[in-house]
């Protein structure tokens, strides 16, 4: 009789086992929302996959979006200097933004946003048009930049020219924000998933069908818009005239797939 070794008896089960594997076999449906730690993946339609797996049912996506009237002014603004002696140039910004932000402190800026956002210096090397080589002269960049928020929506356009006429001749952007963005997540959440039910039972009824249970629920993306406007310049005219600013409305949007059960 021959003996086999048990390594050998081993290798011959687990080949049958992946023979059995390879035939295939039914997949159940779903029924059950996705346990804890179920993997979550997407099939190439872009159908949700809890463990690999197709989930049996109708899958919806959905939009929800709040919105609320900014109560927050985020403003940028610095200087933009060049000079041949960077120890003269840095103290000049430095007193420049001293002055500045001195002017926006008047407006109720809030200190405890008030940030440095940028800060960059550097050399330009100066190359002879005739010869393409570099000469001995050389340029000092200097860029300064800070961000502050104030809750004088109306006073904008103040703060502004104030700023630039403290000697600021970069501002890069103007952004109205809401300060408590979740509750806005959160009505925009609700929308969402109201709009996804809304599609299902459409669907249910054009296919006359009844649905389930929802079997997953998954949040596929969110995004928030507010107004913004952006300016760059150097060289601002002295007692420069205060602009118009519209702080508009500021939106919250989200976004929701759902798949429900089938009956």
């Amino acid at each position: 009789m021959k003996t086999y070794r048990w390594p050998f008896v081993v290798l011959m089960i687990l080949s049958a086992l992946a023979l059995l594997a390879g035939c295939g076999a039914p997949v159940g449906r779903l029924s059950a929302l996705v346990p804890d730690g179920a993997v979550s993946m997407r099939s190439e339609s872009g159908a949700l996959m809890p463990n690999g797996q197709p989930s049996a049912g109708v899958a919806v996506f959905g939009t929800g979006t709040a919105s609320a009237e900014p109560d927050l002014a985020q403003v940028n603004f610095g200087v933009e200097l060049r000079g041949s002696n960077s120890d003269a140039l840095v103290s000049e910004a430095a007193a420049t933004m001293e002055a500045a932000l001195a002017a926006a402190e008047a407006f109720g800026v809030l200190e405890e946003k008030t940030q440095t956002v940028n800060y960059n210096l550097w050399v330009e090397t100066v190359y002879d048009p005739e010869t393409g080589r570099p000469t001995d002269e050389i340029i000092y960049h200097l860029s300064h930049q800070v961000q502050v928020t104030t809750r004088n929506i109306d006073s904008v356009g103040e703060l502004l020219s104030s700023i630039v006429n403290a000697g600021a001749n970069a501002i890069s952007g103007v952004n109205f924000v809401v300060e408590d963005s979740d509750a806005l997540q959160r009505q925009a959440r609700e929308a969402a998933v109201r709009d996804a039910k809304s599609r299902a039972e459409q669907l249910a009824g054009e296919l006359s069908i009844q649905l389930g249970p929802p079997t997953l629920v998954t949040e596929t993306g969110s995004s928030a818009h507010g107004p913004y406007e952006r300016s760059m310049g150097m060289g601002f005219a002295e007692d420069a005239v205060s602009p118009r600013v519209n702080p508009g409305s500021f939106s919250v949007s989200v976004s929701v797939q759902v798949v429900f059960a089938i009956r």
